[in-house]
């Protein structure tokens, strides 16, 4: 369970950092259209990280629950 833990608060902290990164990166780069590609990506990553965040707390129940199923 502590590597579950250590997973989550990774991706939670990644997540915290993109929070206000995100703007600065679209304030910057709104203005080119890469840029918007760009903030696209990151606000994407930012939100993944979330849910992996919470993905990874709960891997064994989410396991065991796809196991019952593909066992019927």
């Amino acid at each position: 369970m502590k590597v579950q833990i250590i997973v989550a608060l990774v991706f939670f902290a990644i997540f915290a950092a993109l929070l206000p990164g995100t703007h600065y990166i679209y304030v910057a780069n709104a203005g080119y259209y890469m840029g918007q590609f760009v903030t696209v990506a990151a606000v994407l990553l930012m939100w993944g990280c979330l849910a992996a965040g919470f993905v990874s707390l709960f891997f064994h129940k989410i396991k065991a629950l796809y196991l019952s199923i593909e066992n019927g």
